[in-house]
């Protein structure tokens, strides 16, 4: 029978699950393999080259065993796991890009243009379910939401939805249902009990098709109007969850108020107990994209549910669409307001979460973010907020709004604190905020200088410390006032004298040039005979930019030396 069915697959192989999305990952490998062999014959160099080659073709790889995979899956199962199919269609782009991105700079200019071109087309690649598949999806996944309690009412709701879903995903002939029962058992047999919540799933799917697939000959389709008609009287908005005791009141999500509580909630906590846990992993995603319109209970749930899943998948997480962002963000809000603490850190948790994937795209928040940003920062959960603030710190788009909310003067109280972690994030957060705004001023007016300057001798800590001094030094009042500390010019010297990391001293060879530059005072405090060595040192040994740095402020202080002993000289007579 197996190979049987395996020869039937092969027949409809054309007939792919997410047909959009594949369409796209087949042109994007097309236009890759037509260039393939001139990359492999360019022999990309070193070490670097031969790692961007064998990552390319493993992307290439993981591509083609995808589409296998939406062409031999179960289409139930591809339909209920339509966003995650979408997810690693975007990995592997991503991954893609960044492989040929590599392998650009490796090769000559011809092939290098013809490769520009390729990831030019693949950045424009937008991956989407088909419709059809979506409908699918939705209702399967309600299905899967209802409570199973053998009944004339529940069979003919479980009947309807089948037959739905199979027309809309074309599993309506004998050979599509055969092939279709095939492949769930092929999956079933390869998880084996490897994935509990899985294997649940495809034991239901295999009934349904077992159950009610005879019914699907000579039926006429069902369009997506008449189902909702019967299934769904509430409209698109809805997420009903229905029992079929006839006797209970129906959980309707628009009773909820604002807050979270509902106006309609009889026989709530069993209605959500007797759901089979067969549809937890899977709809926790979809119930996602309506969190506000649950209940607080279990909006909490699916939140802690999110987090738990993306830790145990890292692939998906990296993926998750950047559109949770805010609703996560209100979810934080009315935690706030609800002073549920619990809920406010795991809040915290997932958005730090879904920032974190943003890569280098400037993440969307709504206009309050920084606002209670800073209100979660003097809270209980600081040590979940103070990450959060971090990353957006490095963004342009947010550095100005995080000086304007008053965050400075909260970090000045952290680095006057004895929390050593609190000092490392506030140092960070620093160093990212100058490297993009005027803090010149702000720090000068709080009184920062004199409160940074110890850091200076902290091992750890000090190289963010001198960042932050390089960043700002060409601010007249910052220079000022780095230059009466001697203390801090002390702590500089230090560091060039130990060495350390090269970052960390081509830093602090920058704030020297350029004191230097605005104080006559200070070329004499360079003058000494442990500060020359050091230059003399890093001029032949430090890193590119520190040998450069090094001897102009060598030359500097040759040619300053110079004017003194022929000033000296004219004012002697000699």
């Amino acid at each position: 029978m197996r190979k049987n069915c395996t020869c039937l697959k092969l027949l409809a192989k054309e007939d792919k699950m997410h047909h959009l999305s594949c369409k796209q990952l087949e042109k994007i490998i097309d236009k890759i393999t037509s260039i393939f062999t001139a990359i492999e014959s360019a022999r990309p160099r070193g070490e670097s080259g031969i790692l961007a080659l064998c990552s390319l073709h493993q992307c290439m790889e993981k591509c083609k065993l995808l589409l296998h995979h939406c062409s031999e899956s179960s289409k139930l199962y591809l339909a209920i796991n339509g966003e995650r199919i979408i997810w690693r269609c975007e990995r592997i782009r991503y991954s893609l890009e960044v492989c040929l991105n590599q392998l650009q700079d490796m090769v000559e200019p011809k092939l290098a243009t013809q490769i520009s071109h390729i990831i030019d087309y693949i950045k424009t690649v937008v991956f989407t379910m088909d419709s059809s598949d979506k409908e699918a999806r939705k209702v399967l996944l309600t299905l899967l939401q209802h409570d199973r309690e053998a009944s004339s009412f529940a069979d003919l709701e479980e009947l309807k939805a089948f037959k739905f879903a199979a027309f809309r995903l074309q599993i309506t002939s004998p050979m599509a249902l055969l092939i279709e029962k095939q492949s769930i058992k092929d999956l079933l047999s390869k998880i084996g009990d490897t994935d509990p919540a899985a294997k649940k799933i495809l034991n239901y799917l295999l009934y349904l098709v077992k159950k009610y697939g005879e019914s699907m000959e000579g039926e006429e389709p069902i369009t997506i109007s008449n189902y909702e008609s019967n299934e769904h009287p509430k409209g698109d908005d809805d997420v009903s969850i229905q029992s079929s005791d006839t006797n209970s009141v129906d959980y309707v999500t628009d009773s909820s108020t604002e807050d979270g509580s509902s106006k309609i909630i009889h026989n709530e906590s069993e209605r959500f107990k007797s759901r089979d846990s067969v549809t937890d992993d899977v709809t926790n995603l979809f119930v996602f994209e309506k969190l506000s319109v649950l209940p607080w209970g279990l909006r909490c749930k699916v939140v802690e549910d999110v987090i738990n899943e993306l830790n145990d998948d890292d692939e998906s997480r990296s993926f998750i669409p950047t559109s949770y962002i805010k609703p996560v963000f209100k979810f934080l809000k009315v935690a706030h307001r609800l002073c549920d603490s619990r809920a406010k850190r795991n809040g915290a948790k997932l958005l730090l979460m879904l920032l974190n994937e943003c890569r280098n795209e400037v993440p969307s928040l709504p206009k309050e973010a920084m606002h209670y940003l800073y209100l979660f920062l003097d809270s209980e959960i600081i040590e979940e907020a103070l990450p959060i603030l971090e990353l957006l710190s490095c963004h342009q788009h947010y550095s100005s709004e995080i000086v304007s909310s008053g965050v400075p003067s909260f970090l000045l109280q952290l680095i006057k604190n004895s929390n050593r972690e609190h000092h490392n994030f506030a140092l960070r957060i620093l160093c990212n905020l100058s490297a993009h705004t005027d803090l010149g001023d702000h720090l000068v007016c709080l009184g920062f200088i004199q409160h940074l300057v110890p850091f200076l001798d902290d091992r750890i800590l000090s190289a963010y410390c001198v960042k932050i001094f390089r960043n700002l030094c060409t601010v007249e009042e910052v220079a000022a006032q780095l230059i009466e500390d001697e203390n801090c010019i002390e702590s500089i010297r230090e560091i060039l004298d130990q060495g350390g990391k090269d970052e960390e001293q081509d830093n602090a060879l920058h704030i020297l040039l350029c004191l230097c530059h605005q104080h006559e005072q200070l070329r004499e405090v360079l003058m000494q005979e442990s500060i020359v060595s050091s230059l003399v040192d890093i001029s032949q040994n430090g890193s590119s930019e520190g040998k450069l740095i090094s001897i102009k402020l060598l030359q500097f202080l040759k040619n300053d030396q110079e004017r003194f002993i022929a000033d000296v000289c004219q004012n002697t007579n000699i």
